[in-house]
């Protein structure tokens, strides 16, 4: 029994070799003529491969295509000052403001897709944001955008930004340190 399993399994084998060895000779036969054939395909061969290259430039014309609806959500992202003034307002102005016990204005620039001034104002224990800029201020600051996001949402890293020379600060620095400690924790 165990001989005819094996011619078994030798017939299948045999008939996948056979076929296998077929193909190469009909091939050969064929490559015999084309080889006569080259220099004429020589010429049609070339305007192919200049079509090729013509393919790959529309294929890199599509994800240019993509990058400007990219754009358009980013453009979509950026608050105007009178938003970003709205939103410190709400997370700065019902904090207390008792350690800080004298007057404290802080013009702030920011700038990246637009430039303007927020200005921030700590006196008799109130704490106001308007979204325009002040000519008799303490402190001047000058911040992108996305650097006054992150410092309302309380991502901004001061001593990183501070350290790496991004941080713009022009005034009583004493007094913004002490704004810095009771508002932005």
């Amino acid at each position: 029994m165990a001989d005819k399993k094996t011619t078994k399994t030798e017939e299948v084998k045999a008939p996948a070799a056979a076929p296998a060895e077929k193909k190469p000779a009909a091939a050969k036969p064929a490559a015999k003529p084309a080889a006569a054939a080259k220099p004429a395909a020589a010429k049609p061969a070339a305007k192919p491969a200049a079509k090729k290259p013509a393919a790959k430039k529309t294929a890199a014309k599509k994800p240019a295509a993509k990058k400007p609806a990219a754009k358009k959500a980013v453009e979509k992202k950026v608050p105007t000052v009178e938003e970003i003034a709205a939103k410190l307002q709400k997370k700065i102005g019902k904090k207390s403001v008792a350690k800080i016990n004298e007057r404290v204005a802080i013009e702030v620039k920011v700038y990246g897709e637009y430039e303007s001034y927020l200005y921030i104002l700590v006196d008799d224990g109130k704490v106001e944001v308007k979204p325009y800029g002040y000519d008799d201020h303490d402190i001047h600051i000058d911040l992108p955008i996305d650097d006054a996001l992150a410092i309302i949402d309380g991502k901004y890293d001061y001593k990183a930004k501070i350290l790496s020379g991004d941080f713009y600060a022009v005034g009583s620095l004493t007094k913004l340190l002490k704004v810095k400690e009771v508002l932005f924790k």
